[in-house]
């Protein structure tokens, strides 16, 4: 992670400085959005989009600076930097939000979601006004819900068809509760490595396996050391474009409508994106060689169970039967 300190902390040191940036007094303002997505993913794409409809709706007086491919850290570390007024826009998940806001582990229960259509009903219904007061006492203001997929499993050394394939596989997760909470479920063994080292990780052996959405392993080309994937979509992740509380308030008012309203055309764009590209990615990366496998996944909810007790326990049972009610009304 040496390669990441030089950048983060010259930007923590500046982070004063741009906040009673000349730039302000001068009418314009410069935003920093930093993400951990590859630049061939539609999340990058979308961040570009983001900035050219910015500065378009703003007349050039607030632009987008964007660093992508975890040039900035993961996705952890981009929302603490955003936290801190260091970044001042970040595209987290769920999963890393839920540092600030445990609310938001619950978003990954496995198996929550039947499809997309189903996630949409929840996070872009109750679930948002709900989470929205709590982002906003940690210090973000949650703009627009992108996306990032259904997570699934790849590995090397033999197809997963059912819990008991897990036995014995090493399973790279991102260093996320839910994650790694089922892998353990399903008599794996979860190890954390950063994303940015999941490549090599997989070349070298290190771990057999990884989880991540369709097109994450394709726009990553994990297929070319990952033979097979098992099309399980056990728990859903969105990236959330969220800005830093005290950036948000520096806008006016007319520049704030338009730093949601693109937000939302270009998560809306990300969305189609990401779902619509997943058969053809799928068939792409069969053509390449990779076995692909869809597992009947009852079994695989069966053996998940314990993790709802877990998030019981870790976010409490007030939320959790919050959580669960709105998740039944959403059904």
């Amino acid at each position: 992670m040496a390669h990441r300190t030089a950048p983060w902390l010259a930007l923590v040191a500046a982070a004063g400085w741009f906040a009673a940036a000349p730039a302000a007094a001068a009418g314009k303002i410069e935003l920093k959005l930093a993400h951990y997505a590859a630049e061939s993913h539609p999340a990058h794409l979308a961040a570009k989009m983001f900035a050219d409809g910015v500065s378009a709706g703003t007349g050039g007086r607030v632009t987008v600076s964007i660093f992508p491919n975890s040039a900035l850290g993961n996705s952890q570390e981009i929302l603490e930097q955003t936290r801190l007024g260091a970044v001042d826009l970040a595209l987290p998940t769920e999963a890393a939000l839920a540092k600030y806001v445990k609310k938001f582990d619950l978003v990954g229960a496995p198996f929550a979601f039947a499809d997309y259509a189903a996630a949409d009903r929840l996070l872009d219904g109750p679930f948002a006004s709900w989470a929205a007061q709590d982002l906003e006492a940690a210090g973000f203001v949650p703009l627009y819900r992108w996306e990032w997929g259904f997570r699934t499993y790849t590995t090397s050394t033999r197809p997963i068809l059912a819990p008991a394939d897990f036995k014995g596989l090493k399973i790279r997760t991102p260093p996320d509760f839910v994650n790694q909470a089922t892998v353990e479920a399903l008599g794996g063994t979860a190890q954390t490595i950063a994303f940015s080292e999941l490549t090599m990780a997989l070349k070298q052996g290190v771990v057999d396996g990884q989880e991540n959405p369709i097109g994450v392993i394709y726009s990553n080309k994990l297929y070319e050391t990952q033979k097979y994937l098992s099309v399980l979509n056990y728990t859903y992740a969105s990236m959330n474009l969220v800005i830093n509380k005290a950036a948000f308030a520096r806008l006016t008012p007319e520049q704030q409508k338009v730093v949601r309203a693109e937000a939302r055309k270009a998560g809306d764009l990300m969305r189609r994106t990401v779902r619509e590209d997943e058969a053809r990615q799928i068939g792409e990366m069969q053509k390449l060689g990779m076995q692909v496998a869809r597992p009947d996944t009852a079994p695989f909810k069966t053996a998940t169970a314990p993790v709802y007790e877990k998030l019981k326990a870790k976010v409490g049972q007030a939320d959790y039967d919050a959580f669960m009610a709105m998740l039944a009304k959403s059904k």
